[in-house]
């Protein structure tokens, strides 16, 4: 189950009952009872959420990508396929609430916009991360998390190969790699200042049933140099 909390204190929550639903958690008898507002039927298992101001932005199985306005929930403002051709992981809606980041099994990440105009296309593009050579070959880890910093911009991957990036969209860049921790990337969330990075660090199960480390959450301070952009060579793939 995935909950997003929206500012008039309601809470969404998806599911792989291919729903997701609006709750009040203070309940309409008071804060015992949470009282489901609407439901909402989607076209696969529910896998992400994210909201930005009235956007809600709801990744499914099968690709799909619907998005929300808050105040019209009754159908979706748009019905989307995902641009990256493998399963959806996570989404992740830009600060000013302009479009949504996607990351998928195939270690890819895509940068959308709402707009869905000359002026939006034009700003759309993929690139690869969370790749890397072993054994003699090539080795594409999923991007199960993706979190934006509430200051620049920027954002970090979180991927199936312990390894988080920063880095800048606007500039098609790679900015900063962070040591490897010992299992998956499971979740990131910069503070509200973005002076620090909760990580999440859970065995994804991406290769059966097998030991593995246990779970385990992390806080690191944030260096300006990890997540300002800057002019550096473009390390960044588009696709």
């Amino acid at each position: 189950m995935l909950v997003t909390c929206l500012m008039s204190g309601q809470v969404i929550t998806g599911s792989w009952d291919r729903t997701i639903k609006r709750w009040d958690p203070r309940g309409a008898n008071g804060p015992q009872e949470n009282a489901l507002i609407e439901t909402h039927n989607q076209p696969e298992r529910v896998y992400s959420l994210s909201l930005a101001g009235y956007k809600l932005v709801v990744a499914t199985a099968g690709r799909h990508v619907n998005v929300y306005d808050l105040r019209r929930m009754s159908e979706p403002e748009q019905r989307r396929e995902s641009s990256l051709r493998y399963q959806t992981r996570c989404v992740e809606c830009y600060p000013n609430g302009t479009g949504f980041a996607l990351g998928s099994v195939e270690g890819k990440v895509a940068l959308e916009f709402f707009d869905r105009t000359a002026a939006g296309p034009s700003k759309r593009y993929a690139f690869k991360c969370h790749r890397l050579d072993e054994d003699g070959r090539r080795v594409l880890y999923p991007v199960n998390a993706i979190a934006f910093h509430p200051i620049y911009g920027t954002f970090a991957t979180g991927g199936c190969d312990g390894f988080i990036y920063t880095w800048d969209g606007e500039n098609k860049k790679k900015l900063f790699q962070y040591p490897r921790y010992e299992t998956s990337i499971s979740a990131l969330s910069f503070s509200r200042d973005g002076s620090l990075l909760a990580v999440a660090s859970s065995y994804t199960h991406e290769r059966g049933d097998i030991p593995h480390p246990p779970d385990k959450i992390f806080i690191r301070d944030v260096e300006e140099l990890e997540v300002k952009p800057r002019p550096t060579e473009n390390l960044a793939q588009p696709q």
